[in-house]
């Protein structure tokens, strides 16, 4: 009988796939980089106020910040910058309930 390990050899198929599959990666995180940047601007305008992640901020952000929107991937940025957002929102409120059950 013969041992078949686990371990397969590598495949002229799966190189190529692996090739491939490394500027999606850069190309996510550039785009996470951006909805990271973009979410900054949203919550930095002041205590009271936030900008909203939405196409129409996202947009003049990107106008703002130079950034070539046929570069940018739009869908992309805002999904993750309103993860990101709600993510941010979420710690501002438990902040602001522990700081209610402190007093």
């Amino acid at each position: 009988m013969r041992n078949i390990t686990s371990v397969d050899p590598p495949n002229l198929f799966t190189v190529g796939l692996m090739n491939d599959a490394e500027p999606a990666v850069s190309a996510e995180s550039s785009s996470a980089l951006l909805a990271r940047d973009f979410v900054q601007w949203c919550w930095g305008v002041g205590d009271d106020f936030h900008n909203s992640p939405d196409i129409t901020n996202l947009q003049f952000w990107l106008q703002k910040s130079h950034i070539n929107q046929s570069q940018a991937k739009e869908d992309e940025i805002l999904v993750e910058a309103r993860r990101l957002f709600l993510k941010k929102v979420e710690q501002a409120v438990r902040k602001a309930d522990v700081s209610k059950v402190a007093d």
